[in-house]
């Protein structure tokens, strides 16, 4: 399997590490906490980077997005709720985001607005500083959107939140240099269950939700 990845990366990339590392970054999910162990992987790359140049080009691909999408998800998102087609997908996709933003705003009730603000900036940080699957750069902007922070608020706080991300996973894979490729397909294989568990969830939900409706 490594051999037929190595393989479609060289097709695309060439030997280029650096490009495909930046480029990697910006995918949804994956971002710099599976881009770094991809860069690093001599496995995928005759000249593999070291662990400060995967982790500078992870960092970089991975915050290209947050202005984007701070700018570009509230309007997108309110226009979606108003089509019944594409709400269903915004619920599946946002749905966590929704509960997380419910509960960080319950807990700012009655606070002044600089320590209404201060205690979602830092919501948002930890969001996105946990390295695990779900919490990215991707989810963690759309949070900040959600919960009202303005531009220079959720660039701040899912930046640094980013960089703190990238750091443990930098450090992670400077402790096992030889394994990336392991931290690798693991972090793929639990965004892959993390997904399905979601996407299971969501139909139960849906189908209890259904039969509900039925019954009253």
């Amino acid at each position: 399997m490594t051999e037929a990845i190595a393989k479609f990366f060289s097709t695309l990339f060439g030997d280029n590490a650096v490009l495909a590392t930046i480029i990697i970054a910006i995918v949804p999910m994956i971002e710099l906490k599976g881009a770094i162990p991809f860069g690093m992987s001599s496995s995928f790359w005759t000249k593999p980077l070291s662990a400060m140049q995967a982790f500078g080009c992870g960092f970089l691909g991975s915050i290209i997005v947050v202005p984007i999408l701070a700018l570009i998800f509230k309007p997108i998102y309110k226009w979606l709720n108003t089509k019944k087609f594409f709400r269903k997908i915004v619920v599946f996709f946002t749905g966590d985001i929704e509960t997380k933003k419910d509960k960080v705003s319950s807990d700012v009730q009655n606070k002044s607005v600089v320590k209404s603000t201060i205690i979602k900036m830092l919501s948002v940080f930890l969001f996105v500083a946990f390295p695990v699957p779900l919490t990215g750069v991707w989810t963690g902007t759309c949070l900040a959107v959600l919960l009202g922070l303005n531009f220079w608020q959720v660039m701040v706080s899912v930046i640094t939140g980013n960089l703190v991300c990238g750091l443990i996973v930098t450090f992670i894979c400077m402790i096992f240099p030889n394994a990336t490729n392991i931290i690798l397909y693991v972090f793929l294989a639990i965004i892959f269950v993390a997904f399905m568990f979601k996407l299971i969830l969501h139909f139960v939900k849906r189908k209890k939700t259904k039969a509900e409706n039925t019954n009253a």
